[in-house]
């Protein structure tokens, strides 16, 4: 796939972000390589349209990962269907790619790139960067969790003079919190209330360890005709690591459910 370069006004969405305080951006950049490595294999596996901008100027152009190399530290991208544009990408010393992935903006910087062929075709070649952005927008994509095996939530609650954990099941995730239920009205949610120290455990990722804080709650009717409370809890504070986490688990969710 190779897009149009500049003949088109880039999306919005997809401008370099600018950052009025220095430093500001760290709440959202992801170090681990981990997880950078699964954030652009997924870009690429969904064959994402890509903006890529030569420096903060107005030239762009529309590309796509094609491979990631983990042991060579890079990755081969659409070349540009303008000539000049691409000559002048080779030139950069400075990339801005930007994105989205599952509603959420990804943008990041390279500062090495070349020309190479892939199946006779021209690419660029470019250096997997070091951190990425990671911006949630508010509203937060939210999957509804397995019913077979649901994830489940431990909260540590006050009784008495010490701390009880009480294990609460999820609805649904997402990176800006979650939705419970308290088939066992062991935990009397009042909206306002935080919980720290609460623990999730997502299969094959790690735990997520992070504070809650109850945004609403009403009663919801079971199929077996009982009833019980609806917690839609917010993260609070919640760590750029550990929403990638949360992130890897959605997008292997989303992978699992597809029509093969």
């Amino acid at each position: 796939m190779q897009g149009s370069d500049q003949q088109i006004e880039a999306p919005k969405l997809t401008e370099p972000t600018q950052f009025s305080e220095e430093g500001k951006n760290e709440n959202f950049r992801v170090h681990s390589a981990v997880d950078i490595l699964f954030i652009l294999r997924g870009l690429m596996q969904a064959n994402s349209l890509i903006t890529l901008y030569l420096g903060y100027g107005n030239n762009f152009i529309l590309t796509s990962i094609l491979s990631v190399d983990s042991d060579k530290k890079e990755m081969i991208i659409d070349y540009g269907t303008n000539e000049k544009i691409s000559q002048q990408a080779l030139q950069s010393k400075e990339l801005i790619f930007v994105t989205t992935q599952n509603r959420v903006k990804i943008e990041f910087v390279c500062n090495k790139i070349k020309k190479t062929e892939l199946k006779s075709r021209n690419a660029f070649v470019v250096n997997i960067p070091e951190s990425l952005l990671r911006i949630q927008r508010r509203d937060n994509f939210r999957i509804s969790t397995p019913t077979t095996k649901p994830l489940k939530c431990m909260i540590p609650v006050p009784e008495e003079d010490k701390l009880t954990t009480i294990e609460v099941t999820l609805l649904d995730i997402s990176c800006g919190g979650i939705g419970l239920i308290d088939q066992r009205a062991a935990i009397n949610f009042e909206p306002g209330v935080t919980y720290t120290n609460c623990q999730i455990a997502l299969p094959e990722i790690g735990v997520v360890k992070t504070t809650i804080k109850v945004k609403n709650t009403y009663l919801m009717t079971l199929h077996s005709g009982d009833t019980c409370q609806r917690a839609g809890c917010e993260f609070i504070g919640l760590p750029a690591k550990t929403e990638a986490m949360i992130q890897r688990y959605i997008v292997k969710q989303e992978q699992m459910r597809k029509p093969k």
